[in-house]
C-alpha cells in the first residue's frame, strides 16, 4: 500500500507539472475601450487575444477548433469579419482599431507546403495547394461561425491581391508580397446573433465573466448604427526557442447612441451616461461587469476622453485607475487650441469577489459625463480625423454601359498644420459580368490626367499566365508609381485593379475612374430578388500607418502599461516596446448596387395562369358537349306530359 500511494503521488505531481507548463504556455488577454464620439455617439471596443503552441493537442483555454483549422489549412494569417452598418469617418473620425466592410469578408495568406511532403490531393504546385487550403478554410470557418462562406469557393468571387493586404510602411519600393493572399467578400451576407454566438464561444469565459460580459444584450449590439466583429488567426515562430505558436485575436467594435442612454442626475450641469446602460445591460438585470475572467492574464478597461467629456468609475471595486495623457489639436487652424486627451485604465483583476449589492458595489461600471455648459462637439480632433475621405459611385445610365469612379479628397492637414506627401494603394475587384475597358482607366490629380500607360509585361501576364503574387510594374517617378491589371474572364474570374499612387502635398482631390459594359446573364445565374440589383464588393484604399495619438505609458515609479489593444490602436507591434508594426490603414469604400438587364420573371407565371384558364374553359365546354345525352334535354317535358296524361286517365276513370 505505501508503494501504491507513493506511485499515485508521483503520477499526480507529474500531471500537475505538465498541466502547469501547458497553462503557462497559453495566454489570454482581454481589454475594453470606451470613447465618446461627436454627434451624440460613443464607441465601445472589446479586444481579446489568445496564444498557444501550434503543435499542442490539448489546451487549457485556447479554442482547440482554431488550432486544428490553422494546422489543417497551413494558414499564416487569416481574418474573418462580419459587419452591419458603415463607420462614418467624417463625423466620428478614425475607428480605434480600423473598420470593416458591410457583410462578410475573409482574406488569408498561407505557408508554402513542404518540399518533401505530398499535397493533400492531386495538386502539384503551390498555387493548387493554396486553392485547396482556401477551400478548406472557407468550409471550416463557415461551419464554425454559421455563415455561408462556401460561396467564396466560387472562382468568380475570390481574388488574389498583391498590395492591399500586405504590410507597408509607406515606402515607394515596398510593393512585393512575401506570400500569396486570397480575398473574398460577401456584401449581401446577413449578420445576426448566430454569428456572434460562435464568436463568444471561442473565449474561455464566454460572456459569463470578464469584458465579454458587457456584450450580453444582443438587441443593443445589433440595433446600433455600426457593429463589426473580426477574428484574426496568425501562426508565428517564437524568437526565443523557434516554437510555432498560433495567435487568435478577436475584436468587436460597436458605435452606440450616447444621447439615447443619457440619464438625468441631480447635477444638471453634468449629464451622465453609464456604460452598462449604454450597452443595454440594465435590461438584462446587470449593473456592470462582475469581475475578470479567471483565465485572463490581463483584464483591463480603458476610457479615452477629452474636454468637454470626462470618465470615472461608479465604484472603487477595481481600485484607482492609471491615467495617461496626450496633447492633440482641436482643429487644423493656426490659432487652434490643444485638447488634453486623458486615458484612464482600470484593472479588473483587482476587483473583490464580493456578491453584488443593491447600491452597485461588486460591479464595475464607467460613467461618461459631459459639461453641459460646453457645446456638443461636431467634429473629431485632428489626431482622430482622417487625412483623406474616400467615396465610390457609379456613373452613366441605362442597362448596357456604365462606369465606376473612386474619389479621394483631402479632409484635414496633418497635426503639424501642413499637408504632407503621401502614397495611396487602391484595390478594386469587380465581378466578371462587369466588363471593364482597360483603355478607359483614368487617374486625375486635381483634374489633371496622370500617365497610366500600361506596361506590356503586366498586360501579357494578365492575358496569358497571370501570376497574382507578382508585384506591380513600377512606371517611373510619376504620380502613378505602380499598376496591376487583371482582366476578367466570363464565369471564371473577376477583374482586379491595383494601383500605387503618389499624392503630392499640393493635391486635394484624386480620382480613379473606368468605363465598363454590363454582360447578359443566363436565367439560372440571377440571384433571388434580381430586380433589387447586384451587390458589388467595396473597394479598399490603403494608406501608410497613420499619425495617431500615442500615450506615454512609462509613469514614474510604475511599470510600463502593457496593453495589446493600445499597441494595435497606436500601430505598434504587440509587446514590441514602441516598435512599429507597419500595418497600413485600410479604408473600405461604400458598396454599390448594380442594375443589370433583368428579364420579367413574373411573365412565365402570367402566361401559365392565362393558358391554364383558357384550357380549363375550353376543355370544360368540349367535355360537356361530348358527354351530354339528347334525352336529358327533354326529360322535364316528357315527365310533364306523362303527368298530364296520367291526370286525364284518372279523370276519365272517375267519370
Amino acid at each position: 500500500m505505501p508503494l501504491v500511494a507513493l506511485f499515485a503521488a508521483l503520477v499526480a505531481s507529474r500531471a500537475g507539472v505538465a498541466d502547469g507548463s501547458r497553462a503557462a504556455a497559453e495566454s489570454f488577454d482581454e481589454e475594453a475601450l470606451v470613447r465618446p464620439l461627436p454627434d451624440g455617439k460613443a464607441v465601445f471596443v472589446a479586444h481579446f487575444r489568445q496564444s498557444a503552441p501550434l503543435a499542442s493537442r490539448h489546451f487549457e483555454s485556447f479554442p482547440k477548433a482554431m488550432a486544428q483549422i490553422a494546422r489543417e489549412t497551413r494558414v499564416a494569417e487569416a481574418e474573418l469579419s462580419f459587419t452591419q452598418g458603415r463607420w462614418d469617418d467624417k463625423r466620428w473620425g478614425r475607428a480605434p482599431v480600423g473598420t470593416k466592410p458591410i457583410g462578410a469578408e475573409l482574406w488569408a495568406s498561407f505557408h508554402a507546403p513542404p518540399a518533401n511532403a505530398s499535397v493533400r490531393s492531386s495538386a502539384t504546385d503551390s498555387a493548387d495547394a493554396h486553392s485547396e487550403d482556401w477551400d478548406a478554410l472557407t468550409a471550416h470557418m463557415g461551419g464554425l461561425f454559421c455563415a455561408s462562406l462556401s460561396r467564396m469557393n466560387a472562382r468568380e468571387i475570390v481574388v488574389e491581391p498583391a498590395l492591399a493586404f500586405s504590410r507597408w510602411n509607406g515606402a515607394r519600393d515596398a510593393t512585393r508580397s512575401t506570400r500569396r493572399k486570397k480575398h473574398g467578400s460577401l456584401p449581401s451576407e446577413s449578420v445576426c446573433v448566430e454569428n456572434l454566438t460562435p464568436f463568444l464561444k471561442l473565449l474561455p469565459c464566454r460572456d459569463r465573466a470578464g469584458v465579454a460580459e458587457a456584450l450580453a444584450s444582443r438587441t443593443t449590439l445589433f440595433g446600433a448604427p455600426y457593429v463589426s466583429m473580426s477574428t484574426l488567426v496568425e501562426t508565428t515562430k517564437s524568437g526565443d526557442d523557434g516554437e510555432w505558436r498560433v495567435v487568435l485575436t478577436q475584436t468587436l467594435t460597436v458605435a452606440l447612441d450616447r444621447a439615447a442612454a443619457q440619464e438625468t442626475t441631480d447635477d444638471a450641469e453634468k449629464p451622465e451616461t453609464r456604460l452598462s446602460r449604454l450597452l443595454g445591460l440594465d435590461r438584462k438585470g446587470k449593473e456592470g461587469i462582475s469581475g475578470a475572467c479567471v483565465a485572463a492574464r490581463l483584464s483591463r478597461v480603458h476610457a479615452e476622453t477629452h474636454a468637454p467629456f470626462a470618465a470615472a468609475a461608479t465604484s472603487d471595486v477595481a481600485g484607482a485607475p492609471r491615467e495617461h495623457t496626450a496633447l492633440c489639436e482641436r482643429s487644423a487652424s493656426k490659432d487652434a487650441s490643444k485638447a488634453l486627451v486623458r486615458l484612464k485604465t482600470w484593472d479588473l483583476a483587482n476587483m473583490d469577489a464580493r456578491p453584488p449589492f443593491a447600491n452597485g458595489n461588486g460591479f464595475f461600471d464607467v460613467k461618461l459625463s459631459r459639461d453641459a455648459g460646453a457645446p456638443e462637439p461636431r467634429a473629431p480632433l485632428v489626431g482622430y480625423a482622417p487625412e483623406f475621405l474616400a467615396e465610390r459611385h457609379l456613373t452613366g445610365s441605362g442597362n448596357r454601359d456604365g462606369g465606376v469612379s473612386i474619389e479621394l479628397r483631402r479632409h484635414l492637414p496633418s497635426s503639424d498644420r501642413k499637408p504632407l506627401d503621401t502614397r495611396v494603394r487602391v484595390f478594386q475587384a469587380l465581378p466578371w459580368y462587369v466588363r471593364v475597358f482597360a483603355h478607359t482607366l483614368k487617374v486625375t490629380f486635381d483634374g489633371v490626367d496622370a500617365n497610366v500607360a500600361a506596361s506590356r509585361s503586366v498586360t501579357d501576364l494578365g492575358r496569358n499566365h497571370f501570376d497574382a503574387s507578382s508585384a506591380p510594374e513600377l512606371l517611373g517617378d510619376g504620380e502613378v508609381e505602380g499598376l496591376r491589371w487583371s482582366p476578367s474572364r466570363d464565369r471564371t474570374r473577376p477583374s482586379v485593379l491595383e494601383a500605387q499612387l503618389f499624392v503630392p502635398s499640393s493635391v486635394s482631390v484624386v480620382r480613379v475612374s473606368a468605363r465598363f459594359e454590363k454582360a447578359f446573364l443566363r436565367t439560372e445565374e440571377f440571384p433571388p430578388d434580381a430586380n433589387r440589383g447586384f451587390d458589388v464588393a467595396p473597394a479598399v484604399v490603403a494608406f501608410p500607418p497613420p499619425r495617431v495619438i500615442r500615450f506615454f505609458r512609462n509613469l514614474e515609479g510604475m511599470d510600463a502599461l502593457e496593453s495589446p489593444l493600445l499597441d494595435r490602436m497606436e500601430g505598434l507591434v504587440v509587446g514590441g516596446n514602441t516598435q512599429p508594426a507597419e500595418v497600413p490603414e485600410r479604408v473600405y469604400l461604400n458598396g454599390l448596387l448594380l442594375t443589370l438587364p433583368t428579364p420579367d420573371f413574373s411573365m412565365p407565371f402570367n402566361v401559365i395562369t392565362l393558358v391554364c384558364t383558357a384550357m380549363s374553359l375550353l376543355s370544360g365546354g368540349v367535355l360537356s358537349a361530348l358527354t351530354r345525352r339528347p334525352a336529358w334535354a327533354g326529360f322535364k317535358e316528357q315527365k310533364a306530359e306523362q303527368k298530364k296524361k296520367l291526370a286525364e286517365l284518372a279523370k276519365r276513370a272517375k267519370a
